[in-house]
């Protein structure tokens, strides 16, 4: 599986086309993903960690009424991407709204997906917490 790692800044179009960066898209394969993610973002996901995630639902009981409705609610938010010849996609409206897009985007590596967030969002939310807090909270 893709190693995803590194923060680039690049924007929508006029048209709510994104492109992913040349540095994230030779990894993706051809298949690959948004969904709705949490804290605020759009998580991209290739096709096998997509899966691989999924999977977990499939042992959601229909007698569980809170995990149902987490289920749709992740479910329902999965977008398959289709390119155009310039390798832009369009960012539909329900996605731009989730994660408060305009136009300035940044796009972080996350090991097996990315994510996509609002430069503004991205930079309040990370600026929550310094390096050295992070390092003491993972033990890396």
């Amino acid at each position: 599986m893709k190693y995803f790692s590194g923060t680039v800044s690049h924007q929508l179009d006029a048209k709510n086309r994104i492109r992913i960066p040349a540095k994230f898209r030779n990894d993706l394969d051809d298949a690959y993903y948004f969904v709705a993610g949490a804290q605020g973002c759009i998580s991209v996901f290739p096709k096998a960690a997509l899966e691989e995630r999924l999977e977990a639902l499939k042992n959601v009981r229909s007698s569980d009424p809170a995990k149902m409705l987490a289920k749709r609610k992740i479910q329902s938010s999965v977008e398959k991407v289709e390119e155009d010849a310039q390798g832009r996609t369009l960012l539909s409206a329900f996605l731009r709204n989730h994660a408060k897009i305009n136009k300035d985007v940044v796009t972080v590596g996350m090991g097996d997906y990315l994510e996509i967030w609002s430069k503004e969002a991205f930079e309040k939310y990370s600026g929550e917490m310094s390096f050295d807090d992070a390092y003491a909270l993972i033990d890396f």
